[in-house]
């Protein structure tokens, strides 16, 4: 049997650099508003730093890390500021995924964002669980 932190190796993406677009925020807001309220137009919603695990260049992350008949399901997340984001604005942002040598269907995916300057604005970790796929 192999080690779990073989089967879910440790990985490093970026740095990666993305710009916070309005449509996208609008658009992360609607879909994300509980009981149809109207999203604030100039506020990036506390959780939007999410989407950027599909970004092309960080889609590794999460992507083909289930293997052997497997899905990763998200099952919890924390999300930690030091400062607002701003609309328009471009960040760098690294991630860092680690597996759980105890749980080798546990992994975790962990990122730092940066402004352009240097400064930490955020940090967030989202928390995974392989579980099996049904059979078609």
């Amino acid at each position: 049997m192999t080690d779990a932190s073989e089967r879910v190796a440790h990985l490093h993406i970026g740095p990666i650099e993305a710009r916070i677009e309005p449509h996208e925020v609008a658009a992360y807001a609607r879909a994300t508003a509980i009981d149809g309220e109207a999203p604030e137009p100039d506020r990036v919603p506390a959780t939007f730093p999410a989407v950027w695990l599909w970004h092309p260049r960080a889609q590794a992350a999460v992507a083909g890390v289930g293997g052997e008949g497997k899905a990763p399901v998200l099952t919890a997340q924390r999300f930690s500021y030091r400062q607002a984001l701003r609309i328009g604005e471009t960040y760098r942002f690294e991630i860092d995924r680690r597996g759980d040598a105890a749980d080798p269907d546990a992994f975790v995916i962990e990122a730092v964002v940066q402004t352009l300057g240097g400064e930490v604005a955020a940090e967030f970790a989202a928390s995974y669980r392989l579980f099996a796929r049904p059979e078609p």
